[in-house]
């Protein structure tokens, strides 16, 4: 039999044969989406048409996703310290304080810049929370030290002020990952708030994007070792960025946080784990 030489298509080859570097399709904003955690890219070869028998040169174009570690540092139980220039975001989560003769009583959190004066970013109670509120956004330079805190008021008094810096651990940073600090496993317990479910995974573990950070904060109870002290009576989240969020497009996590509709976070109705970053695919 005849065979007849053909010139092939390198690239038709590579569409065959490549598959995504990756973790899969994108999440849908719930608990179990998170930015890729594995390297993403493309494959391209050169040249793109070859003879048989001949060979292209094939290249790699393999991108590492970026994680807090990379550009801060947070010293325990919660300093954030940048090691280069971000954009810093908040946005809440939820609040729900419930102490003494308190229910759903008004909370604040608050946030510190290079150990300066507390600014408040929220007062209130539960129904004033949407998570698609943006609280700050601020390019902060190399070296700078962020801090957050908060209260609430209990008989018409403030209760004790408490921050990343206060050594009672009422105030906690958290990454992707991390375990929360509870004396009791809170999926297993039942008593997870809803507004924190969909930034925890099945076993308990923060399950937020890559570069944000989950701040936690216990005002009611004093004693770790209780079943109240579970850090939901506020809880807001922080990203980082080396640019602004332009506004358009979804997010790689299949949520476009800066563009949120009619949802709780984005157009399809759902919490973006990493709002405040933009993670748009180009």
């Amino acid at each position: 039999m005849h065979h007849t030489h053909k010139a092939v298509s390198a690239a038709a080859f590579i569409s065959a044969l490549a598959m995504p570097i990756g973790n899969g399709a994108p999440g849908n904003g719930n608990s179990s989406s998170a930015l890729p955690a594995l390297p993403i890219g493309a494959l391209s070869a050169t040249p793109t048409v070859v003879q048989s028998g001949t060979h292209p040169t094939l290249n790699w174009n393999i991108v590492y996703p970026r994680t807090v570690g990379d550009v801060a540092v947070i010293n325990p139980p919660g300093t954030i310290t940048l090691t280069e220039p971000m954009y810093v975001s908040v946005r809440p989560v939820g609040v729900g304080v419930t102490g003494g003769s308190s229910t759903d009583a008004n909370a604040e959190f608050r946030i510190s810049v290079n150990g300066s004066g507390y600014k408040q970013l929220f007062y209130g109670t539960p129904s004033a929370i949407d998570p698609a509120d943006t609280l700050y956004t601020k390019k902060l330079g190399k070296n700078t030290t962020i801090d957050f805190g908060g209260r609430f008021v209990e008989n018409n008094q403030w209760t004790p002020f408490y921050t990343t810096r206060s050594s009672n651990m009422q105030v906690i940073s958290l990454v992707d990952g991390d375990s929360i600090p509870t004396a009791y496993d809170l999926n297993q317990s039942g008593n997870m708030a809803e507004y924190l479910k969909p930034y925890v995974d099945s076993t308990g573990k923060v399950n937020i994007g890559p570069l944000s950070v989950l701040v936690m904060a216990e005002y009611a109870a004093k004693n770790n070792t209780n079943a109240a002290f579970d850090y939901q009576d506020a809880v807001f989240l922080v990203s980082l960025a080396t640019k602004n969020n332009n506004g358009h497009g979804n997010n790689l996590d299949g949520v476009d946080s800066s563009n949120p509709g009619g949802g709780s976070g984005g157009p399809n109705g759902q919490v973006d784990p990493s709002g405040g970053v933009d993670d748009e695919a180009r």
